[in-house]
């Protein structure tokens, strides 16, 4: 046998199970070519480190964990919504009435329409217009320089 045709039979023999006969021929041709035994040595050695340990799958039921899954991502956010307002509604609360206590204390007047900012009475402050002094900075800086 030439070695090609020893090396196409070990290749099926990795494949398939080869008859008596031939794993007879098989076993006998490599001892008679070590070399080429050795190198075929190898290539199996490859072939079996190159094997999947196991199946390319996604494994057991994925379909319908998948949809199990995206079916109940609105119940889920749901949930989520509902346990942040349920832990926060007392600082909410807190903030407010603080609000409300501050607007008091700096209002004017201490009557409700004040406490929530509904007062119409506002103090504004006007300066007349002969008080105010204006800056030119192109002007200032020439005449002084």
């Amino acid at each position: 046998m030439t070695p090609q045709e020893i090396e196409e039979l070990f290749i099926r023999s990795l494949d398939t199970f080869l008859t008596a006969k031939e794993q007879e021929t098989l076993i006998h041709q490599l001892e008679k070519n070590p070399p080429l035994a050795k190198q075929l040595y190898g290539h199996r050695k490859i072939r079996e480190s190159l094997k999947r340990k196991s199946p390319a799958s996604f494994g057991y039921h994925f379909a319908e964990k998948l949809t199990a899954r995206i079916e109940n991502t609105g119940v889920i956010i749901e949930r989520q919504i509902f346990t942040f307002f349920k832990k926060y509604q007392l600082l909410a609360a807190g903030v407010i009435v603080g609000l409300l206590v501050l607007n008091t204390l700096f209002s004017e007047r201490v009557t409700i329409d004040a406490t929530f900012g509904l007062d119409q009475s506002t103090s504004t402050e006007t300066t007349p217009s002969d008080q105010i002094i204006s800056f030119d900075f192109y002007k200032t800086l020439n005449t002084d320089l």
